[in-house]
């Protein structure tokens, strides 16, 4: 039996890369095994099999909240959702449940009195645990109080204990290994596995289709992804007089928004083409990225750059930096890399892709001709780790309460 850890996938729409992804393994990984998911509730510190609500949101998230929003969580992940889950969810006691021949797959960060209770759970039950492992930003970029970052180290050391955990870059494979010699952890078995990117072609633009002068950014509004250093760029570009159109996709976050939104009001009031169409559906986005002439990704630090690799799958260049796991997507081609702290920097790379057509063409040339692994491939790869042979398609164990 597979248990599928998707506590931040199934409370909320909320739709990151870490929940697209966890979404899509739920699905693929179902055709293949039994698969239960589990979500966990911090009021109760328990797993617990989800209800039809949570199997909606982690099956279809828009169905449950269609409408574009600034922030999602806001319905499903407080407090009081906690407790009526807790009163009303059967728990799931993996110690009393599973055997050593189980797995249990956690796609995703957690910084709660997990970090404790699993290594716990493997010590007594021998149930196999493989993570996930996205990126070290909270340490690499930190804005973390002490407190939270001593709940992120712990995290990072309570990996260790796990039979393996599969990463999503190069870079983050890196962090993690530096990070656990740092702390003295002795490390378990580790990989590389690039997220897949795979669309319905139906989704994709023509080639015949001349693109609109709009420039898309697309990620949620937090630090790391930098955009305030990419609204000043575009400021200084409206102020010599170009002609574009700026559209922001994403959700917002408590600690940012104070800083974020009064630069994107500011720039509003003076009449500036600007638009953040907030956190948004599939279909809102798909239609961003073929409707765009061009998208900008100013992160400084990721754990593999979604954006840019789904902006190149549309066939639309992507100016980002070219810095670890940005690189690492970036260097195949149809990307313009930049100094993405530079204010400067940014805005000559926008500049170019708005007047200079024999390099934009180039680009758009390159993202067109880029592969990306489909996700049969990376199912059949991660299978693999898990050591699980695969087979005709089945039906996901789901328990509904």
């Amino acid at each position: 039996m597979l248990f599928l850890d998707v506590t931040s996938s199934c409370k909320s729409a909320k739709n990151t890369g870490m929940q697209r992804m966890t979404r899509a393994l739920y699905l693929h990984l179902g055709n293949h095994l039994p698969i239960t998911p589990v979500c966990w509730n911090k009021k109760g510190k328990c797993y617990q099999h989800l209800g039809r609500l949570e199997l909606e949101i982690l099956q279809s998230p828009f169905r449950v909240l269609s409408k574009a929003t600034a922030k999602p969580e806001w319905r499903g992940e407080t407090f009081l959702a906690e407790l009526r889950r807790l009163a009303f969810r059967k728990t799931v006691r993996l110690e009393n449940q599973t055997a050593s021949a189980d797995i249990l797959l956690v796609p995703d960060l957690y910084s709660d009195v997990r970090t404790q209770r699993l290594p716990e759970l493997i010590t007594k039950t021998g149930i196999r645990i493989v993570a996930i492992f996205h990126d070290a930003a909270a340490l690499r970029l930190p804005r973390l109080s002490d407190k939270a970052q001593m709940r992120f180290q712990n995290y990072l050391k309570s990996l260790a204990a796990f039979a393996q955990v599969i990463c999503i870059s190069h870079e983050s494979c890196d962090d993690l290994l530096r990070r656990w010699h740092e702390y003295g952890s002795s490390p378990t078995t580790t990989c590389v596995e690039p997220w897949p990117i795979e669309f319905d072609r139906a989704v994709r633009a023509a080639d015949s289709v001349r693109a609109r002068n709009m420039i898309a950014c697309v990620g949620s509004f937090e630090r790391r992804k930098n955009h305030l250093t990419f609204l000043a760029a575009a400021e200084k570009l409206w102020l010599q007089g170009h002609d574009f159109e700026l559209q922001l996709v994403g959700r917002t976050t408590d600690y940012y928004a104070p800083k974020m939104l009064p630069a994107v009001w500011r720039l509003q009031r003076r009449g500036r083409p600007l638009r953040w169409l907030r956190h948004v559906n599939d279909e809102t986005l798909h239609e961003v990225y073929r409707s765009c002439r061009f998208t900008v990704y100013p992160s400084l630090f990721e754990g593999f750059g979604l954006p840019i690799a789904e902006s190149l799958w549309h066939g639309k260049p992507c100016i980002c930096g070219g810095n670890g796991a940005l690189g690492e997507v970036a260097r195949g081609g149809g990307c313009l890399i930049v100094d993405q702290t530079s204010e400067d920097a940014l805005a000559a790379g926008i500049k170019n892709l708005l007047t200079d057509q024999q390099t934009y063409s180039r680009l758009c040339t390159e993202a067109r001709a880029r592969k990306f692994r489909s996700w049969s491939d990376y199912i059949e790869k991660f299978l693999e780790h898990l050591q699980v042979p695969p087979r005709s398609a089945s039906v996901p164990a789901v328990s509904e309460v």
